[in-house]
């Protein structure tokens, strides 16, 4: 089961949705002006505007038309968070887990529920990730399953993946493989590379899915090629159920499809080792090595021997 690491250092990105004087202050931002765009959300924070006092933080904590300054950076995100904005909730909890600040993973937690409790799904992905380590809270792999899937539903996609992991095993809920490979395969689909090779394990072992080793491999090279060094050692186990068969000609006849490394396979002679996965009106898709780097393409049926 694989858990994600804590948080994204990325700053959360400003709302454009807010007052007139939040819009002014956007828009000079985005033209570079940041000492106008201070003025401006400056204006509108001390009439009480959340999102200005949220931007006014992430200049401050980042040093922008202004010297960088922590302080000034939470005072203006405490304000916004106060003012139940859920990007200065979060951001809050972060720095506490990033220890910028004086307090614990028990004030990550309390800022994270807060917005998390209002539907901010980065905050329930992170309130998951504490329940089910224990960190600030009470461990609760149940309450973490809660926070993972309700994440999860709103489209989060390492929540999607880690709520996989937690059916998989029968941590914190019902196990069922069924709903485990639901839940890889939405992030599978939307390129998480840890999900990827969950999902590719659930077509090797059959698990939720009628076993296939094709699938599998399909979904260990997507893994790979998005940096997962674990789908590397998988592949090949998948390749030992799969026949291996060879390029007929010198040149190769390339389909698009979304899945097609063209520079690789542009490249490939008589001769060269591949596996069919699947074929579809006269074109097979084929999964090769080439330079240790795993690679799919979809070729023509006469070009396989």
């Amino acid at each position: 089961m694989r858990m994600l690491p804590w948080l994204s250092l990325i700053i959360v990105g400003i709302s454009t949705l807010a007052s007139a004087d939040y819009e002014a202050g956007l828009d000079e931002y985005q033209r570079g002006h940041y000492a106008s765009a201070i003025h401006e959300w400056r204006t509108a924070a001390e009439r009480g505007d959340s999102d200005s006092q949220f931007a006014l933080g992430m200049m401050f904590e980042r040093g922008q038309g202004v010297s960088a300054s922590l302080d000034e950076a939470y005072k203006w995100y405490r304000l916004a968070a106060d003012n139940e904005l859920a990007d200065a909730q979060v951001r809050l909890a972060e720095l506490y887990l990033l220890e910028r600040l004086d307090g614990d993973s028990g004030s990550a937690a309390q800022w994270f529920e807060r917005a998390a409790e209002a539907g901010n799904a980065a905050a329930q992905f992170q309130l998951g990730l504490l329940y089910l380590e224990g960190e600030g809270v009470d461990e609760s792999a149940e309450l973490a399953a809660r926070w993972f899937e309700l994440a999860a539903e709103q489209g989060h996609v390492a929540a999607q993946n880690n709520i996989g992991s937690l059916y998989e095993t029968g941590r914190g809920v019902e196990q069922s493989y069924t709903r485990a490979f639901e839940w890889y395969e939405r992030a599978a689909k939307q390129n998480d590379p840890f999900a990827q090779n969950n999902l590719g394990a659930m077509h090797a072992r059959g698990h939720g899915v009628e076993r296939n080793h094709a699938w599998a491999v399909f979904w260990f090279v997507m893994a790979a090629q998005g940096g997962n060094d674990l789908a590397k050692e998988n592949i090949e186990a998948s390749l030992s159920n799969l026949e291996e068969m060879q390029i007929a000609g010198s040149r190769v006849n390339i389909r698009a499809g979304a899945s097609t490394d063209f520079d690789r396979i542009a490249s490939l002679t008589r001769g060269t080792a591949v596996y069919v996965l699947g074929s579809m009106d006269g074109w097979s898709q084929v999964y090769f090595q080439q330079d240790n780097v795993p690679a799919l393409g979809w070729i023509s049926n006469t070009l396989i021997e």
